[in-house]
């Protein structure tokens, strides 16, 4: 038996183009690697599952950059209101957190996993489990699609959603680049988009569980500014993460790439120009001119910071506030507007939460997710090289586009 359609993949792109292709057929099949479906949904946002975000469509495609017009079509036709409806109406309801970050209101990314296999089950879509695919063969008329065991099937269109090579775990390890490439596709070298970075700075290490909010980090290549951002961050074992690290990342990996040095600069006062925090300083000394230095200290920056500006500054802790001298109050002002240190690297792109690179927008038709160079050959989700920051988009690309991908593949 030829089928009409086999989907490649069960994370969320997958899931939803085997929904989406099953309205208009009744041969579809879902082809999934691991043991489950969705293993990856389900550490997303933490477990929380953030699977799109409230803004406008206009503001999502652009936080996709120069390549977010590609996604235009996708997210129009099923839109971020029509994924939230989607999960509403069997049985998800939603809520909307700060940045606009949309969640179940459980906070448990197994209800939308869930949701979803019901959905597959209620739509009569045929899923098979331990099925890693290692080659498709293109044929006259069809396609054969073969498993790592040997096992085969003959269909008439594939759908390509099996992601990129973060979390390798859940079945993430890039097997679709070699399926496409085998195909006669380009692909962009994957990259981490959404990951931690390295510093082997040991102050830096030393502040491993520091969590900051409402501060600023930038990123220089010798003195010329790369990328910059406010917000939180955290510090780590290895070096830094946090929302604004790991949304400046993907740039700060390309430049890693090409082997060029780069600083990160965090400024922890933000808020106050450098004349500023200085007349806050001095003021905080005439307030208490007989208390230790590291009084005047505890009410500027977390305990767990003291140690590291003593060391940078080189002011003993025990010294009366008004014994500081005037290049002390510089050298404190120095530190908490511009601390800075090298990154050494990313970490490693199995532990990222998006992976860049993949397919070239330029070889998929954006209006129905197929191949220019297939025909009957289509692609959703992570694979597509085109991906946006933290806050639900990337999710909402999955499921826009492999409700894109299903349905037109199931309407032919």
């Amino acid at each position: 038996m030829i089928l009409d359609l086999a989907v490649i993949g069960g994370g969320p792109a997958g899931m939803m183009s085997a929904i989406s292709a099953s309205q208009y057929s009744n041969s579809v099949y879902l082809l999934e690697k691991n043991e489950s479906l969705g293993s990856k949904l389900l550490l997303t946002g933490k477990g929380r599952c953030n699977f799109t975000s409230a803004k406008s469509i206009p503001d999502i495609v652009e936080s996709f950059g120069k390549k977010g017009r590609f996604l235009y079509s996708a997210f129009t036709r099923f839109s971020n209101q029509d994924l939230i409806n989607f999960f509403a109406k069997n049985g998800v309801k939603s809520k909307t957190e700060r940045g606009q970050r949309v969640f179940p209101v459980s906070d448990k990314a197994e209800d939308i996993v869930n949701c979803l296999q019901k959905q597959l089950h209620l739509n009569k879509v045929k899923f098979i489990i331990s099925f890693p695919v290692k080659n498709i063969f293109l044929r006259k008329d069809y396609f054969l699609v073969k498993s790592t065991e040997g096992r085969s099937l003959q269909t008439k269109r594939v759908v390509i959603a099996t992601g990129g090579l973060s979390y390798p775990a859940t079945g993430s390890t890039g097997d679709g680049y070699t399926l496409a490439k085998k195909l006669g596709h380009q692909i962009i070298l994957p990259m981490p988009a959404l990951v931690a970075l390295f510093s082997g700075n040991k102050d830096v290490r030393s502040l491993a569980g520091l969590s900051l909010k409402n501060v600023s980090l930038s990123f220089f290549r010798e003195n010329i500014l790369l990328t910059s951002e406010f917000g939180e961050m955290l510090f780590t074992h290895s070096g830094i993460s946090g929302p604004i690290v790991l949304s400046q990342s993907k740039k700060i990996a390309q430049r890693l790439a090409d082997k060029e040095i780069i600083t990160a600069v965090i400024d922890f006062k933000p808020a106050l120009s450098g004349k500023e925090l200085q007349t806050r300083i001095y003021r905080d000394i005439h307030s208490m001119p007989k208390k230790e230095f590291q009084t005047l200290l505890s009410g500027l920056v977390p305990k767990s910071l003291m140690p590291v500006l003593l060391k940078n500054t080189g002011i003993d802790k025990h010294i009366q506030n008004s014994l500081l001298s005037k290049e002390n109050i510089e050298n404190i002002v120095r530190f908490l507007k511009s601390y800075s240190f090298f990154i050494s690297a990313t970490a490693p792109i199995e532990t990222a939460i998006v992976t860049a690179g993949g397919i070239p927008i330029n070889e998929i038709d954006q209006r129905t997710m197929e191949s220019k160079i297939v025909p009957g050959l289509y692609f959703a989700g992570e694979i597509i090289a085109v991906d946006g920051p933290t806050g639900g988009y990337n999710l909402q690309k999955a499921f826009s586009t492999g409700w894109l991908a299903g349905k037109s593949a199931g309407q032919k």
